[in-house]
């Protein structure tokens, strides 16, 4: 009998020792199927919208971009990271008080010393959005301060950007740490890349934040993987049969097929991702502006739309993205819109003859630029101009568009208030993001115009004015924005979503 009864007692302390723990957990993984490989994830030296994914994982900025919903109930376009509270002491000042107790994930306080080590670096570096700023200083432990060169309305949005996010000067001087940029104050640090494969993050142990709501809670999923998968049809399959738990960009024709399981939710909605095409405007043949009119009015972009996104976006005529302030799509605009005949005559202008011109498009290897560049081979060729697609990755295609060795190129650029990310990284002198190759004084001097003015009415009429001349000197054809699809898991939740792809993971998981 006693031994009976001990051997009960022993089962109800397994069973006990299980509920409350004893066995350990299965961890909640979320997995991300993407549609762009990760190339970078140093900080400073990329900008691609997916490796920003990664890099809001691992960095906090002095302060972030709220989506739109958390504008909307909030009423103000940024919040705080490291940055409890921030101020314009004048048009020149700007002040940033710091929270006490931060740390990075290698245990080391970040303090006002490291955000002037990070900015003085992104000087050095030439970074785009820190163009006005001429000097930064710690006036204490947890006071930054930047001084500008003149009152910047974007400087607020550069800073919250992922380029941006702060870095660990300790880290830097130490030289037995490899790669230094991968320390940052953010609710995850990296775990493994398997290039071409998984991109996988786990928890920051030393995490320093400790409420429980808002963008700087605790990370909420034990690990974070993104799992690169380039053609559509395999993230569909993947989401479907449980090897994903989130689908970037699925398939549009595969929609119905997904919102019919009901294990699985279809999220859309308006997107700001601009898609273009471009000209190297420095580079014969297209250094001729009515040829560039002429190219513009043979594209039909809403075929584009309809083939590409099966109607899932807007053709788009301005060089600013929907949804970014002092967006203008109006007719009076004077964009070179589809128009057959009027393209043949602009070519007859230009000095060319039907099937004189032979011209090499770049165009990167995966969707939607794979599908897109025989649609414009096809529309130019009804002008007379024969298109040769020249397949690229887009790591390569970057370099050559910054070389200038292309002609024509497509691609895509995501904005979401930042007009000085427009119009002086695309279109400005001295830009390494400008591919078009496109130089002129005026643009230069109606970038700076809306960058500094702080009437809102007169800089809105400035930043008009400016749609409207790069619209008649057509180095860029805009073509759409796509809406922003997501497939994903029942139970997904903690999503903190931007219609252009700059998505936040941070609190993401998957209710198991």
């Amino acid at each position: 009998m006693k031994k009976l009864l001990a051997l009960l007692l022993v089962v109800v302390m397994v069973l006990s020792l299980a509920a409350c723990g004893g066995k350990k957990a299965e961890a909640n993984v979320l997995t991300i199927g993407i549609a762009q490989d990760i190339n970078n994830l140093n900080p400073q030296e990329q900008n691609d919208q997916i490796n920003n994914n990664c890099i809001t994982l691992t960095h906090q900025g002095l302060i972030y971009l709220k989506n739109p919903a958390e504008q909307a109930s909030s009423g103000s376009t940024y919040g705080g990271q490291i940055a409890k509270s921030w101020e314009w002491e004048d048009d020149n000042t700007l002040v940033f008080h710091l929270y006490e107790g931060i740390k990075f994930s290698d245990g080391k306080p970040c303090t006002a010393e490291d955000c002037v080590f990070t900015f003085e670096m992104g000087l050095e570096k030439g970074i785009a959005g820190l163009a006005l700023v001429t000097g930064v200083e710690a006036r204490d432990e947890l006071t930054f301060v930047m001084k500008t060169s003149s009152y910047s309305n974007d400087l607020l949005s550069s800073l919250a950007g992922r380029p941006l996010v702060i870095q660990s000067k300790a880290a830097y001087e130490d030289s037995s740490v490899k790669e230094p940029w991968l320390i940052g104050t953010g609710q995850y640090k990296l775990e493994a890349w398997v290039e071409g494969q998984s991109v996988t993050f786990v928890k920051n142990e030393n995490y320093w934040c400790t409420d429980t709501e808002g963008m700087n809670a605790p990370g909420v999923a034990d690990k974070i993987v993104f799992k690169p998968l380039l053609e559509a049809t395999s993230r569909v399959m993947a989401l479907q049969n449980g090897e994903i738990d989130v689908c970037i960009d699925p398939l549009t024709t595969e929609l119905q097929f997904l919102e019919k399981d009901e294990n699985l939710v279809v999220h859309t909605e308006a997107g700001t991702r601009l898609f273009y095409f471009g000209f190297n405007c420095e580079k014969a043949p297209f250094d001729n502006k009515t040829l560039r009119q002429a190219v513009s009015c043979a594209i039909d972009k809403d075929a584009i739309v309809q083939i590409v996104l099966g109607g899932m976006g807007k053709t788009q005529d301005t060089v600013v993205n929907r949804g970014v302030p002092t967006f203008y799509n109006e007719p009076d605009l004077g964009a070179y819109t589809y128009d057959v005949e009027r393209a043949k005559q602009l070519l007859a202008d230009a000095g060319y003859q039907p099937g004189e011109l032979t011209v090499e498009l770049y165009a990167a290897t995966d969707d939607p630029y794979k599908t897109i560049a025989p649609l414009i081979q096809n529309n130019l060729k009804e002008i007379g101009i024969n298109v040769e697609i020249v397949s690229l990755d887009q790591a390569t295609l970057k370099a050559e568009c910054q070389a200038g060795s292309h002609q024509i190129f497509l691609w895509r650029w995501n904005v979401i208030d930042r007009l000085s990310e427009i119009y002086e990284e695309l279109f400005c002198t001295g830009y390494a993001t400008n591919y078009h190759h496109f130089y002129d004084e005026a643009v230069d001097a109606m970038a700076y115009e809306v960058q500094t003015i702080k009437d809102p009415a007169e800089r809105e009429a400035k930043s008009i004015e400016l749609q409207k001349y790069l619209a008649e000197e057509c180095p860029q054809v805009p073509l759409y924005v796509a809406d922003l699809v997501i497939a994903y898991r029942n139970g997904l939740t903690g999503t903190y979503l931007f219609g252009g792809g700059n998505h936040v993971w941070t609190h993401a998981y998957v209710a198991k």
